[in-house]
């Protein structure tokens, strides 16, 4: 039936357009495939200014961005977070609302891992786009 009629489907409800890194209204940077390795490290270096960590596109850089559940892992990021930074040089950026635990948990992490960890406990569409666009590694722990 598929090959009939063909398939269609919602990518986990993202609007394509909107989050189209070439016309992206959020991003420091836009870019295509052409651009792409320039354009992802100039938007690294935005966010890593945005949200105060060491501006570097050498070390790389973690994002993870979900509702803080149960059902979305928040504790597996937040356990995994200190065995990632404790021998890398690298930098993790969380961004998430939700559960009041999981939210404090969030900023625990950030307190005990300075310049290397930032928790932005609110919604925020806009970090959001920086973030998909400026990470080098995208933490998805559902």
């Amino acid at each position: 039936i598929m090959r009939l009629t063909g398939i269609t489907g919602i990518v986990n409800g993202m609007d394509v357009s909107e989050w189209d890194p070439t016309k992206d209204k959020f991003l420091a940077v836009n870019y295509d495939i052409t651009t792409a390795l320039e354009g992802k490290a100039l938007n690294k270096e935005a966010l890593q200014a945005e949200v105060g960590l060491p501006v570097d596109r050498k070390v790389p850089l973690v994002a993870f961005i979900g509702r803080l559940e149960e059902q979305k892992g928040p504790d597996v990021m937040i356990a995994a977070i200190p065995e990632i930074v404790k021998d890398e040089d690298v930098q993790i950026v969380l961004l998430g609302t939700g559960k009041k635990k999981f939210e404090r948990l969030l900023k625990s992490v950030e307190e005990k891992f300075p310049g290397k960890v930032r928790a932005v406990v609110r919604f925020n569409a806009p970090l959001a786009h920086q973030m998909m666009a400026g990470a080098d590694v995208l933490a998805v722990t559902s």
